[in-house]
């Protein structure tokens, strides 16, 4: 079956191939293949045919431990660097987002909206200039927000605006703003606190 290119760059294979490029570009650590499956919500045959793919160009480096395959990138093959700005510019948000604010106080939710967000849901349009982040979360600090956008913005080369909303305000039905959002494609991220 014959599939259209992905709408954020659509200069690569498929949408699923960029999400596991972005995983193990923009993650400084080694991965086996089951957490990189977890992590893009791409079934782990397809991940073990694409870090395959990935491993013989010589984009990543794959080892084992145990039963475990550890992968990670290949720091040395030539394209290296302007292949992971690509990535970090389309797909990086997910990983960088996710990194990002993990361990925000009080955030429940963190969801990307937006025209990023429809372009990685398939509608095809201009790239995206920014990112824009909802934060659903009780007492969650806006400058803390702002300062983590801040170190997102640095690593994926675009703008993070970040909107900080209450619980009761995300499920209000009578909130043109979030009646917005949820009415458009919106990508929500698992929300991680430190130990």
């Amino acid at each position: 079956m014959r599939s259209d290119g992905p709408a954020v760059a659509p200069f690569l294979r498929s949408d699923n191939q960029a999400r596991i490029l972005a995983e193990i570009l923009l993650t400084d650590r080694e991965q086996t293949l089951s957490e990189i499956a977890h992590a893009t919500l791409v079934p782990l045959p397809t991940v073990q045919r694409e870090v395959d793919r990935l491993t013989q160009a010589g984009i990543t480096r794959s080892r084992k431990q145990g039963r475990n395959r550890l992968v990670s990138t290949d720091a040395t093959y030539p394209l290296i660097s302007p292949l992971t700005q690509i990535i970090a510019s389309s797909y990086g948000p997910t990983p960088i987002i996710h990194e990002a604010f993990a361990g925000l106080e009080g955030l429940e939710q963190l969801i990307i909206f937006g025209s990023w967000a429809s372009r990685l849901s398939g509608v095809h349009g201009p790239f995206p200039g920014d990112i824009d982040v909802l934060l659903v979360g009780t007492d969650v600090s806006k400058l803390d927000a702002y300062r983590r956008a801040e170190s997102a913005r640095a690593h994926i080369g675009r703008e993070v605006n970040p909107t900080v909303v209450s619980p009761e305000r995300w499920a209000s039905a009578d909130d043109g703003f979030i009646q917005d959002v949820k009415s458009q494609p919106f990508v929500e991220l698992e929300v991680t606190h430190d130990p």
